[in-house]
């Protein structure tokens, strides 16, 4: 790394900014949305086989991740 640079740059500073969060707010934030998506992988591949089971789960957790998000809007 050059001197003065650090972790967090000038473009995920702005990131950050634009939706609102820190960047430890933004990694929390993501980190819980890539653990929501990897349990859902499991209702999804289970519907898969099983397609009566878990009929809507995938959809409904899926506009409620978004809903949290202040810059998209879910039908």
């Amino acid at each position: 790394m050059r001197g003065g640079d650090n972790m967090i740059t000038r473009q995920c500073r702005e990131h950050c900014d634009s939706v609102g969060e820190t960047p430890l707010q933004h990694l929390v934030s993501a980190l819980r949305v890539a653990i929501e998506l990897q349990i859902l992988v499991v209702a999804v591949v289970v519907h898969a086989l099983i397609p009566r089971w878990f009929t809507h789960t995938a959809t409904n957790k899926m506009k409620q991740i978004l809903s949290r998000r202040r810059d998209v809007e879910v039908d």
